[in-house]
């Protein structure tokens, strides 16, 4: 498929949000995971990562293959 027929949307689209495991078990009784996270998002030699910052622990790291993909960076 290409672009468009899949269009990339500058909406909220996101169906499974992505955490620290560590945060979720501290997660504090009155906030949500959204309230409490402190993620950073980049790109990296190999893809993007999601880092936490809390515990300076690696969250997710996609490796793109050297694959370039279509994406909206702009509001």
């Amino acid at each position: 498929m290409d672009n468009e027929q899949r269009p990339i949307t500058g909406k909220l689209s996101i169906i499974s949000y992505v955490h620290c495991g560590k945060c979720l078990r501290e997660l504090p009784a009155d906030m949500s995971p959204k309230e409490w996270a402190s993620l950073e998002i980049g790109f990296t030699e190999l893809g993007l990562q999601v880092w936490c910052k809390r515990h300076e622990v690696n969250v997710m790291h996609i490796d793109f293959q050297g694959q370039q993909h279509p994406a909206r960076t702009t509001t």
